[in-house]
Order: C-alpha cells, then sequence, then structure tokens
C-alpha cells in the first residue's frame, strides 16, 4: 500500500512538470529553457537562431549603416531576434526603430557584426 502511494505521488509530480510548457504563454514558449544573450533597459534579448540551432540562410543581412561601418548579420536571421520585457515582446527592427537600442550597443552586445564600408561603386 506504500509503495502505490509513493508511485501515485511520483506520478503525479511528473505528469505537473511535463504540463507546465502546456501552461505557458506563446512567447513563454519561444524562449522557455533558454538564457538570455544580453539583458538591455529592462529587456531580455534572444537570437532564436543561434541559441536554438536553427538553420539560417548564409547572408549577409544588412541593418544599418554609417560613415565608417556596415552593421550587420551574419546570416538571415533578424526575424528571430526578440526584445522581450514584462510588457511586451517585440522583435529587433522595432526595437531598433523605437530607439530603444542602437547599432552601436547592438555590436558591443554581440547581436550584430560590423565591418569597415568600402566606398567601392561597381
Amino acid at each position: 500500500m506504500e509503495k502505490k502511494i509513493i508511485y501515485i505521488i511520483i506520478l503525479s509530480a511528473l505528469l505537473v512538470l511535463l504540463s507546465i510548457p502546456m501552461m505557458l504563454s506563446k512567447e513563454d514558449k519561444l524562449f522557455f529553457g533558454l538564457e538570455p544573450k544580453a539583458t538591455y533597459k529592462g529587456y531580455k534579448i534572444y537570437d532564436l537562431v543561434e541559441q536554438r540551432g536553427l538553420a539560417c540562410a548564409e547572408m549577409i543581412e544588412i541593418l544599418d549603416q554609417d560613415t565608417k561601418y556596415d552593421y550587420y548579420f551574419d546570416c538571415l536571421k533578424s526575424s528571430q531576434i526578440y526584445f522581450v520585457s514584462k510588457d511586451e515582446t517585440i522583435n529587433i527592427h522595432t526595437a531598433y526603430a523605437r530607439k530603444i537600442i542602437t547599432k552601436e550597443k547592438l555590436y558591443e552586445l554581440k547581436i550584430i557584426s560590423r565591418m569597415e564600408r568600402t566606398n567601392f561603386i561597381p
């Protein structure tokens, strides 16, 4: 009888643990089990391509440029980079457009790369 009670308790605990991901919101499921790649101004930053090992088309994707540098993603992944706060979940383009973060800060946080601009015009 005592063994049955222990088995029931263990089984109940397992069922509760397995049901946690189903109770999470859509946003929580995206980031479940991940530590943020960086944090900035109350936002946790996730790069799902890098952190989940997702496939990424091998092509440079330019975010922006200035007189000295081109700031870019090393593959087509900007749609998979999220800024998450207690109030909202937005993609990197929205965060950048709203001036939540600068291209220089994204570079410092190793979210994007940069290369010196060449003034070569074909």
